[in-house]
């Protein structure tokens, strides 16, 4: 019995050690960007004057704050991202609710992270993961509602496949690159039952539908497509000659380079190696987008362990969601490090203040 117990203990122990250090983080202000003060205040004006206010700049109601990241361009991503964080202000708009809804999101992904993987061990590293407490329960990055979503459609797939073509679309509906999974969903349905399949893609009609409304009060997919790129910057980008890479020191550049490459070249070998299985496609269409785009973030890595969880070998998928805070070395060691370098918060002086 006490074998047993002693790997449940370490879970239990471990899991609330995070826990407290994550709701740590969530007090603090963001100090590398502004996104998530820009995010909270689009939801109280949404919340105050309905859908219409995402079509303005934040300048437009106060240069007060001129200063947020992007606050001279409309709201700039799909509908529900705008939910979410219209609800979270409807709670009470201010950063430390954000955040902590957002760690709530990636402690409801480590489960079902779990249940997809067969192993406590990795959740508990999922939870753990330097990458997430940093650029989520530090800097409030939203990538965890589109995991979720992610999450949800891979796990219901067999059982629910409308709840799954439903999810899957809610994710396309938080960030596009959710998209990446699609063509592994419908050949999985496929595979079983051609009913299965038209009832995922019934699902993802209905949960397009928000898209549908969002393009019409606030051109949702139009800002995506003509605010999404306007920053160069990307520090995973395959040509080391170009611009991208703007202020990273070439050690940071060189460790962020091999890590992607490896992953990229672990997976296409197993894509190979098991007949090109659907199941690598997602994972390594993600990647490809992040080492080819003109605009990608560290924060975007969060997403892959939701790729990873479609590689039909357990022991690997496994692994490489266990690996993936090497996917950001800088990040990761700042989680406990704190900030390299002295940053400025463009926003309120407190995660407690109110926006709106």
């Amino acid at each position: 019995m006490r074998t047993l117990q002693r790997p449940t203990f370490a879970f239990a122990s471990i899991s609330l050690i995070v826990l407290a250090y994550r709701l740590h983080q969530c007090l603090l202000l963001p100090v590398e960007t502004g996104d998530i003060a820009r995010n909270v205040l689009y939801g109280a004006l949404v919340n105050q004057s309905g859908v219409g206010a995402s079509l303005h700049p934040l300048t437009y109601y106060s240069q007060q704050w001129s200063q947020i990241s992007w606050a001279l361009f409309p709201f700039s991503y799909p509908p529900i991202a705008l939910a979410f964080f219209s609800f979270v202000a409807a709670v009470s708009p201010t950063i430390a609710a954000a955040k902590i809804v957002l760690t709530a999101f990636e402690a409801a992904n480590a489960l079902l992270i779990r249940r997809l993987s067969g192993s406590t061990w990795v959740a508990v590293a999922y939870w753990a993961s330097p990458l997430s407490i940093w650029w989520v329960s530090r800097e409030g990055q939203f990538e965890p509602v589109q995991a979720f979503f992610s999450l949800i459609a891979l796990l219901t797939l067999s059982t629910a496949p409308l709840v799954a073509g439903l999810a899957i679309a809610l994710a396309v509906g938080t960030k596009v690159t959710a998209g990446a999974l699609i063509p592994y969903i419908l050949w999985r349905s496929w595979k079983t039952s051609h009913a299965q399949t038209g009832m995922v893609i019934l699902g993802a009609l209905l949960g397009f539908l928000p898209v549908i409304f969002a393009e019409i009060a606030y051109g949702a997919g139009t800002n995506v497509l003509k605010y999404g790129a306007l920053l160069r910057y990307n520090p995973y980008y395959w040509n080391l000659s170009s611009d991208m890479f703007a202020w990273n020191s070439s050690p940071q550049i060189v460790a962020d380079q091999i890590a992607t490459w490896t992953y990229l070249i672990v997976l296409v070998w197993y894509l190979c190696k098991d007949r090109f299985h659907p199941g690598y496609l997602a994972a390594i269409a993600f990647l490809v987008f992040c080492k080819t785009h003109s605009n990608v973030q560290f924060w975007y890595m969060l997403l892959l362990p939701s790729f990873l969880m479609a590689i039909p070998r357990s022991k690997l998928r496994g692994m490489l969601v266990v690996l993936c805070p090497l996917l950001d070395i800088r990040g990761s060691m700042e989680a406990f490090h704190g900030p390299f370098e002295q940053k400025t918060f463009h926003g309120l002086p407190s995660v407690y203040d109110r926006y709106g």
